[in-house]
C-alpha cells in the first residue's frame, strides 16, 4: 500500500493507433488545420503510452481506427463503462458522429453486457468520471446536460453534473 493508503491496481483500457490521426478541422481551441501533424510522431508516441501502459500491468484492448474518422484515437470519448454496461457516446460535431456505430459493434461482438448508444449527445468518459460511487458528468460545450439523466438510470448510479465554462476546457477529462 502507499503512503496515501491507495493500492495500484491493474486498469483496463481502450486504445485506438492514431493511423488515421490529422487535424482536419477544428472543434475545439487546440485544433489548427494549418499546423501539420506528422503520423510518424503520432504513431511513435502513442506507441510509448501503450508499452507503458503494458508495462505497469495493465490490460489494453485495441479498436481498429476508421479511415476519415482522424479523432477516434481518442477512444475514451467512444463510450462510458461501467459495471460491465456500455453506454456508446452521440457525439456532437459530425466529424465524430461516424465513431459511434464502430465503438457499438466493437463493444457488443466482445460480449459486453448491456451495450446501447446514449439517446443524447454524450462524449464518453470525455465527460464522465467515476469518483467513489458517484458518476461526475461534465456539459457546456459537448454533452448534453440531459446525458446526466440518461446515465443515473443506465448505470444506476447518483450523477453529478458540471458545467464547464472555459473552452480550452471543453471536456470534464481536460479540465480536470
Amino acid at each position: 500500500m502507499s503512503q496515501s493508503g491507495r493500492t495500484a491496481r491493474p486498469r483496463h483500457y481502450l486504445m485506438c493507433r492514431p493511423h488515421y490521426f490529422d487535424v482536419r478541422y477544428s472543434i475545439n481551441p487546440w485544433m489548427d488545420p494549418t499546423k501539420p501533424t506528422v503520423t510518424e510522431t503520432s504513431l511513435s508516441q502513442w506507441k510509448r503510452l501503450h508499452d507503458l501502459f503494458v508495462e505497469l500491468g495493465h490490460r489494453i484492448d485495441l479498436i481498429e481506427p476508421v479511415p476519415d474518422l482522424p479523432d477516434m484515437v481518442f477512444a475514451a470519448n467512444g463510450a462510458t463503462v461501467l459495471d460491465g454496461r456500455v453506454l456508446v457516446a452521440r457525439f456532437r460535431h459530425s466529424y465524430r458522429v461516424g465513431e459511434s456505430p464502430a465503438y457499438l459493434d466493437w463493444f457488443a461482438e466482445r460480449g459486453w453486457g448491456e451495450v446501447r448508444q446514449a439517446e443524447y449527445v454524450n462524449e464518453g468518459e470525455g465527460d464522465f468520471l467515476l469518483a467513489g460511487d458517484t458518476l461526475l458528468a461534465g456539459s457546456g460545450f459537448r454533452s448534453d446536460p440531459r446525458s446526466h439523466e440518461e446515465a443515473q438510470e443506465f448505470f444506476g448510479r447518483p450523477v453529478l453534473g458540471l458545467t464547464l465554462v472555459d473552452p480550452r476546457f471543453y471536456h470534464l477529462d481536460t479540465a480536470l
